[in-house]
């Protein structure tokens, strides 16, 4: 019997490489995993470092099919949106899915420097162990265990560094694939167009000798793939589209034509594009730019990348790659070194992380197979253990922030039994925290959580006003006065701050001094700590400012084992020396429990003088008559 040749040959069976490759290729992910494992956030994201500036909204916006900040971030906000929803359709938790599709993305970019590296060199050991060093980056790493849009980036540049490079692919395709990835990518993040120069140069070399051959085909093809590239954008249809079906999460107000364009263009952040005014400002920007690299690859394997980018123009067969590599990173590091604060630096510099791990991949096939085998393997046992221990405690530090827990802890104890709840939070990581608890979980969906911007005063009118105790760093007493007319404050609940503009009044209180009294305490025991809440009452307008002592005391002495001591009442922003006569004022007081404590006392104190306390002890509480909190914790 005899058998068509070609029709054996072109079965789509895998071949033993492709299989050794795959399963070489996922064994890097499952390791990376590991390691990434303690590290991936499984929470409802905050903190006030820049890293975790955008998390907490990111969770929220792929929860809710909602839109994000400037530049909007369409084809990222789609993708996750679709993750999300079919990762909860399957049982995984909401503020855990927004992390994977991150991780997705992070995998799908090391897959594409296997591929391309296992290209260029013919080695799958370079090409496994570069892949796998790019995933120890601490950026990348960052990027891979929380939801943010550079891991996406980095897909798309590595995607069209790949396709540059990959001769394989007839040059008339490669371009439409180019414009086509090149569009996408800049739609999606705009300094995805600083590779266009090594692109160009990529490409240029095979283009012009087509052009002459057909010129028409090439006319053709070069309009199609503007035409192409263009069309990359048509993902901005997401903002409008959303903003006009009422999603219940839109950044700004994409559906005018002024709101989308303030979006598109990122007009919020030009105040950022200011270059460097002298030499010493540049050379600053460039030496920071090395200390990011430095911190993302370690000394050692950022040395052995350099001397590799250095030296591989004069290897002859991969001079053409130098080129294309050296072009990208200029571009990058070029940005860095004029407008290095216009976004991240540690994001922009994920790009020169890739390619200089590219440079390293393919300056090591040039040894001989024993040395170059050694040497690789020594470069990534020192270099990976260096980035694992400074990487794990890092980014599990940022990931465990309990900001945004805390935040939607202290948004439950809100009062929900008088006027309707209204609570004001600032743009940020308790902001985005608390509304994933609002409008993904329900924790807290009978708050109506608005932001500083909010008309204040018809909302005052409306329901209670609330905030919580660290808004105040931002937006004290006076910028609320300024608002409201008017303003008091009271603690109802522990962290929780009431703004009102009528005080509480009080008939009757024990005065303690200066026309200051206390009208009510209240104690209790928690799980570590005692529950302190006083209701301090002005008898008459108060003499002085006073600041307040919480110490627990043991049987004999006054030293304090603890102390919750507060420059003024609520959370020292509301001065005794403002209150109305007859007003009352609520406040809360957690003090830590210790060894050999009998007793609390608490009261006011003022300082006459430097260095010399005057303290008015109000009141002394026994411990063995302090019950338990209700539910172990404090209203």
């Amino acid at each position: 019997m005899c058998y068509d040749q070609r029709l054996v040959n072109t079965q789509p069976l895998p071949t033993q490489r492709f299989r050794r490759s795959a399963l070489t290729l996922f064994g890097v992910f499952a390791l990376l995993m590991l390691l990434y494992a303690p590290t991936l956030l499984t929470q409802p994201g905050g903190g006030e470092n820049p890293y975790m500036d955008d998390i907490g909204e990111a969770q929220v916006t792929l929860n809710l099919w909602g839109t994000l900040h400037h530049s909007g971030y369409p084809l990222w906000t789609i993708s996750g949106n679709l993750f999300v929803s079919l990762l909860r359709a399957v049982g995984v938790s909401p503020a855990f899915a927004p992390t994977l599709h991150s991780t997705f993305w992070t995998f799908i970019a090391l897959g594409i420097l296997f591929a391309l590296l296992l290209h260029l060199t013919d080695n799958m050991l370079i090409a496994a162990v570069c892949a796998f060093l790019l995933g120890l980056a601490r950026t990348v790493w960052f990027h891979a265990v929380v939801p943010e849009v550079y891991s996406l980036s980095l897909a798309f540049q590595l995607a069209l560094i790949a396709l540059a490079l990959w001769r394989d692919v007839p040059i008339f395709r490669r371009l439409m694939l180019l414009a086509l990835l090149g569009g996408l990518g800049v739609a999606h993040h705009r300094l995805i167009a600083l590779l266009i120069p090594a692109l160009l140069y990529a490409v240029l070399p095979e283009s012009l000798p087509a052009l002459r051959a057909q010129p028409r085909r090439m006319l053709l093809t070069a309009t199609a793939a503007l035409a192409t590239g263009m069309a990359g954008f048509l993902p901005y249809l997401y903002l409008p589209l959303r903003a006009q079906a009422g999603a219940v999460w839109v950044y700004g107000d994409p559906s005018t034509w002024e709101g989308f364009w303030h979006e598109f263009s990122g007009a919020e952040a030009a105040f950022l594009f200011t270059p460097p005014t002298d030499l010493a400002g540049l050379l600053e920007n460039m030496a920071r730019t090395v200390e990011i690299l430095a911190l993302e690859l370690s000394v050692p394997l950022l040395f052995a990348c350099a001397a590799a980018l250095i030296l591989l123009p004069w290897a002859k067969h991969h001079r053409r790659v130098s080129f294309v590599l050296w072009l990208a990173f200029g571009a990058y590091a070029l940005w860095l070194a004029v407008l290095h604060r216009v976004v991240m630096p540690e994001a922009v510099a994920m790009g020169m992380v890739a390619i200089l791990i590219l440079a390293l991949g393919a300056a090591l096939s040039l040894f001989s197979e024993g040395f170059g085998r050694l040497s690789l393997l020594g470069l990534t046992a020192l270099s990976a253990a260096l980035l694992v221990s400074q990487n794990i405690p890092f980014v599990r530090d940022l990931t465990a922030d309990p900001i945004g827990v805390q935040a939607i802890a202290a948004a439950k104890r809100i009062p929900r039994s008088n006027a309707p709840p209204i609570l004001m939070l600032p743009w940020g990581p308790r902001h985005t925290a608390v509304a994933f608890s609002v409008y993904v979980t329900g924790e807290n969906a009978d708050l109506r959580l608005v932001k500083h911007t909010a008309d204040l005063a018809a909302l005052s009118r409306e329901g209670a006003l609330y905030t919580l105790r660290d808004t105040f760093y931002r937006f004290p007493l006076a910028w609320w006065r300024e608002q409201l007319g008017t303003a008091h404050l009271n603690t109802p609940a522990l962290e929780v701050v009431q703004i009102s503009t009528a005080p509480l009044w009080v008939d009757d209180a024990a005065e303690i001094v200066g026309g200051v009294g206390i009208a009510a305490v209240a104690v209790c025991r928690a799980a570590d700590a005692f529950m302190l809440d006083i209701l301090w009452a002005a008898l008459r307008p108060p003499e002085r400012d006073y600041s307040v002592f919480v110490h627990l005391l043991g049987a004999e002495s006054d030293v304090p084992l603890t102390q919750a001591d507060s420059s003024a009442p609520v959370y020292g922003w509301y001065p005794t020396s403002v209150w109305q006569a007859g007003e009352a004022v609520r406040d809360h007081y957690p003090l830590m429990n210790a060894e050999g404590a009998v007793r609390i006392a608490f009261g006011l104190y003022w300082q006459p003088q430097a260095g010399v306390f005057e303290n008015f002890t109000a009141r002394e509480i026994a411990l063995n008559e302090v019950r338990p909190c209700e539910n172990g914790t404090q209203r």
